[in-house]
């Protein structure tokens, strides 16, 4: 039964998937201005984020909402694979921070387009300056901006050292660093634990669909999601600051998954 029940909710949002990409291929036809378009693109990664966490069985707390009121931001939050951008997505309009290497990933990369996502090179730092050029304007356009600072997805044990490079991408903008940090809470009715950890974590060489069809086994999951105290960035100088400002303030929040070895039976 739960193979069939994953398969049926795996098609639904196969579905929603679809729509939203033929609503992005729609703006990117007929929204001739690249701002408007932009801004777009927010609105419907915003409305299709929250479908997809209900296809899922997701039920999102979140707090500090109040931070939200009237302003843009460089969000910065920890990163446990997909279901977290569905999160942020469905309270936070927003463009994304991806990866080149996801741009060139079948299917995924598609995907980031249609979705407005901002694009920088880990591999080489050659153009570091340029990419950072381009989510400023993004900021200065009033649209905010979603950054995963660990870089890649875990397996939620911790959270791991902050790149600082980006963030400089708000010095002088006048737009504040926004942390946020995401925690599952409950898993099928049961307290969040490594029992659960590949159901919800896409992290290391696992392929994404076999991440997807473990997330769509399950049948309900609770899951938090936190806004905390904005942090400006004045100078660059002061990014190095500011990343372990940030970092300390999520550490503090986030609830560690334990590694099995850990637990004493």
């Amino acid at each position: 039964m739960n193979g069939l029940f994953a398969l049926i909710k795996m098609t639904v949002q196969l579905l929603v998937v679809s729509s939203f990409i033929l609503c992005s291929f729609l703006v990117d036809i007929f929204v001739r201005d690249p701002i408007r378009r932009r801004h777009t693109y927010c609105r419907l990664t915003n409305f299709y984020g929250g479908v997809c966490l209900r296809v899922m069985g997701i039920q999102l707390t979140v707090k500090g909402q109040h931070h939200l009121q009237g302003k843009n931001y460089l969000l910065v939050c920890n990163h446990t694979g997909f279901i977290d951008i569905f999160a942020v997505a469905s309270q936070f309009p927003s463009l994304f921070i991806t990866s080149t290497d996801m741009k060139a990933t079948p299917g995924l990369g598609l995907l980031t387009e249609f979705a407005g996502c901002l694009y920088v090179d880990r591999k080489n730092r050659s153009n570091i300056h340029k990419e950072i050029l381009v989510i400023r304007e993004a900021l200065q356009q009033g649209l905010n901006v979603v950054l995963f600072p660990e870089a890649a997805a875990h397996s939620g044990e911790k959270i791991y050292p902050f790149k600082k490079t980006l963030m400089t991408a708000a010095a002088g903008t006048g737009v504040e660093i926004l942390p946020a940090v995401i925690n599952f809470r409950k898993i099928n009715g049961q307290p969040m634990g490594p029992q659960w950890r590949d159901n919800v974590f896409w992290y290391g060489p696992a392929p994404f669909v076999g991440a997807a069809w473990r997330a769509f086994q399950i049948r309900s999951a609770e899951m938090e999601l936190e806004f905390l105290t904005p942090i400006i960035c004045a100078t660059e100088e002061a990014r190095r600051e500011v990343a372990a400002r940030a970092q300390h303030m999520i550490e503090s929040k986030y609830t560690p998954i334990p590694i099995l070895s850990e637990i004493k039976v």
